[in-house]
């Protein structure tokens, strides 16, 4: 008789998997299939993936959290780990890298090759004491009797340790089967080739362990329904739903995966996709696209948008729309380039020399990601300006799951253009179109390239209306003037629109004395956080920040009002955000988390920090 732990006792609710193992050992692809599974039998999802910067070899290693309620983080701890290779159970200290058996809890369960290993047999005997419960799987051994033709890829055994894990979570087979069928739909004899190894580690795990610890987790009674995406999946979603027509990419992680998503679509959405030779080039590109009338976009990280610096600028100046997502990771220079860190923040607002108008969002999870992306193009297009999309590996790589967004509530806005009267006007008096012509809201008609008959001008340089160079003093002002303007009617705008994009949201208890204040990625572990917090008698708010530029002054001065205890999180080392509050509201935090060491929040480490502020407050109180 299967014996079931249901409801599992943890500090934290929901079920923790991991899978471990070298690059190139399948860990994505497992954790991926699992995780749309697991969406496919009612559970809501949260997953994320750790990986060292190589192509071949090192540790990586891929969490997935699950529940029957809402979940937005992960945690620390382990109730079922997959492990594909040693490191992933006592590391490599020579090449500095740490194994997982420290978080191993009392009832955790681990999916190991116990005969293809070196680890010394006396780990496994204290791991029994510890209470782990061990299902030995020769992986290695049942893919080489599973080969035809005498040649055996040892790759594979991810797909027999999915197997496994099927069995020990009580997940539907015939599911998780038609999961791999549609992940390899393109390759059907490698679809099948994959299920019946899949079928293999399931019916050894259960012919040899019928007496074994398995989770049986309750799914959702009732649940709307789901997607599973990451953020860049969601940028190019979002994007592809703008319109986009141009898109110019040169690879750089975190943000490539960005340019592979446009790449299996463009045909259908007619969508101009080039990898030119550099993030110069890039970004040229894509002013090029959209002074020629196309929706055009460009994704980077801190390295390429260092490179792109001076031509945002002349974006901003010449008054040309484009979309830059900004994908962070840890530098400076290369930094750790497949590790999270919020440490753009201040680069991304002051890109280029000088003063230009520009609008910079931030996204705190994929759903956000989709409606921000349509919105970057909306107000590139209205305010005829560069916008920013900037987020961070966590969003970027990891996946939620999440409902699906509303369509109807998605709406496209265009470009303010020259009317045919208008036109005719200026054909008639000679063609010299007013480019940059001073209006009450700072927005000129724009005109569209090649219109027989009229000459338009643009440049770098400062100009008067006409677009022509000029030093003149007066002209310097009044187009310097004309280009704030559109920040002012933009803020008004960003204050009236409708809940998606909110410049400032506020969660959890209103009225709460206690507020915990984050942008980007952080929203998702503060989100599980409140819950806690609130269950443990506090009353407490969480505000999101989701626009750098323009700051939303007043919306922030209200969600802090009446707040007593000002906490603010952030994924760097020298608190950007709190920097950027202070200077444009003046309004100081009283406590400050910080966490920059490449790595996400979890949500106990940052339930811990947040508990021994509350305690220290308690005691000086």
């Amino acid at each position: 008789m299967d014996r079931y732990r249901v409801g599992i006792m943890r500090r934290f609710r929901g079920v923790s998997w991991m899978i471990g193992g070298a690059a190139g050992l399948g860990i994505n692809t497992v954790a991926e299939l699992l995780s749309k599974a697991l969406v496919r039998h009612g559970y809501y999802v949260f997953s994320n993936i750790e990986y060292e910067s190589l192509i071949r070899g090192g540790h990586s290693y891929f969490r997935v959290r699950y529940d029957n309620k809402p979940i937005y983080s992960h945690v620390d701890y382990i109730d079922v780990l997959l492990a594909l290779d040693d490191p992933s159970l006592v590391g490599d200290g020579g090449k500095h890298t740490y194994g997982h058996l420290h978080e191993f809890l009392d009832g955790s369960i681990l999916i190991f090759d116990i005969e293809s290993s070196r680890v010394n047999r006396e780990v496994f005997e204290e791991l029994r004491d510890k209470g782990v419960y061990i299902y030995d799987i020769p992986m290695t051994k049942i893919v080489k009797e599973a080969a035809t033709g005498g040649k055996a890829n040892i790759v594979v055994r991810n797909m027999v340790g999915f197997g496994a894990t099927t069995y020990i979570l009580g997940l539907n087979k015939e599911v998780v089967e038609d999961v791999i069928r549609e992940r390899f739909g393109k390759k059907p004899q490698v679809a099948e080739s994959n299920i019946a190894l899949h079928d293999l580690g399931y019916r050894y795990a259960m012919e040899n362990y019928r007496d074994g610890i398995r989770i049986f987790l309750e799914p959702a009674k009732e649940r709307e329904t789901l997607l599973i995406a990451t953020g860049n999946h969601m940028a190019a979603a979002g994007a592809v739903k703008a319109g986009l027509k141009v898109w110019a990419q040169y690879p750089m992680t975190p943000a490539s995966r960005i340019y592979r998503y446009l790449e299996e679509v463009k045909d259908k959405y007619g969508i101009f996709l080039v990898q030119p030779e550099s993030e110069l080039a890039v970004i040229n590109i894509a002013i090029g696209a959209a002074f020629g009338g196309a929706r055009a976009g460009v994704a980077t990280s801190g390295g390429g948008f260092a490179l792109m610096s001076e031509a945002v600028g002349l974006a901003g100046i010449g008054e040309i729309p484009i979309v830059v997502i900004e994908v962070s990771r840890p530098g400076p220079s290369t930094g750790l380039p497949t590790r999270q860190e919020q440490g753009d923040l201040r680069q991304v607002l002051h890109a280029g020399q000088g003063y230009y108008p520009k609008a910079v969002i931030l996204p705190g999870d994929p759903y956000e990601v989709f409606f921000d992306t349509v919105n970057a193009f909306n107000i590139a297009w209205k305010y005829q300006m560069p916008v920013i999309l900037h987020y961070d590996k966590h969003i970027a790589e990891s996946l939620y799951s999440f409902p699906e967004p509303d369509q109807s509530r998605v709406k496209i806005e265009d470009a303010k253009w020259m009317s045919d009267e208008d036109i005719r006007s200026i054909r008639e008096n000679g063609g010299n179109y007013k480019r940059y012509m001073i209006t009450e809201d700072g927005i000129s008609p724009l005109l569209r390239l090649g219109t027989e008959g009229l000459v338009l001008w643009t440049t770098g340089n400062e100009h008067d209306e006409y677009g022509n160079t000029t030093e003149d003093i007066q002209q310097r002002v009044s187009q310097m003037d004309k280009r704030y303007r559109k920040i002012e009617v933009l803020k008004k705008e960003l204050n009236n629109n409708f809940d998606y994009y909110k410049p400032i949201k506020v969660y959890g208890d209103y009225d709460g004395d206690i507020a915990i204040i984050g942008w980007g990625s952080t929203k998702g572990v503060i989100l599980d956080l409140l819950e806690l917090l609130n269950n443990d008698g506090y009353r407490v708010k969480y505000i999101q920040i989701r626009f750098a530029y323009p700051f939303p002054n007043e919306a922030f001065r209200e969600a802090v009002k009446d707040v007593g205890l000002k906490i603010i999180v952030e994924n760097n080392f020298d608190g950007l955000m709190e920097g950027v509050i202070r200077e444009n509201t003046l309004i100081s935090m009283d406590y400050s988390i910080r966490k920059y060491d490449g790595r996400p929040f979890s949500l106990g480490y940052l339930y811990d920090k947040i508990n021994s502020v509350l305690k220290e407050v308690k005691v000086l109180g």
